[in-house]
């Protein structure tokens, strides 16, 4: 029954969503580096790696500010069009397809990268690998 409502969600909001979809994407291609989807492992169900899609806000290859793993206010590596596309998650919406794919759910906890998900005590990444990981929800 989630499988179900995760497909008719994702479908009838990528429906919906396409024209916005549509405007990012020609927008990341004029004035970002010719990129419109960044593509990053994480870790999903049962501990199986998927390719979890966003919408491009950084510069291509952009080196470790600090520790790399957070991006800080000013931040250079972010595109101008990119700091509008996190304050209003418009570039969480490609994740919609990774729903379609079973990669995600609607709700559940955040997919984990590789080094986030080894931070955690065995016993928390067997609980974490039981579900599949979602759009939104508790992470």
């Amino acid at each position: 029954m989630i499988r179900l409502f995760d497909i008719l969600f994702s479908f009838l909001a990528i429906a919906i969503l396409s024209p916005l979809f549509i405007l990012v994407m020609l927008i990341l291609k004029m004035t970002g580096e010719g990129e419109v989807f960044f593509i990053q492992n994480r870790i999903g169900k049962d501990g199986k790696t998927f390719g979890l899609i966003k919408f491009v806000t950084m510069v291509k290859d952009s080196p470790n500010i600090g520790t790399g793993t957070v991006t800080v206010k000013g931040d250079p590596r972010i595109l101008p069009v990119g700091s509008l596309l996190r304050k209003t998650k418009i570039n969480e919406l490609p994740q919609l397809f990774n729903i379609l794919l079973a990669d995600m759910s609607v709700i559940g906890p955040r997919p984990l990268t590789n080094d986030s998900f080894s931070a955690y005590p065995r016993t928390t990444q067997d609980i974490i690998k039981k579900v599949r990981p979602g759009l939104s929800g508790i992470g």
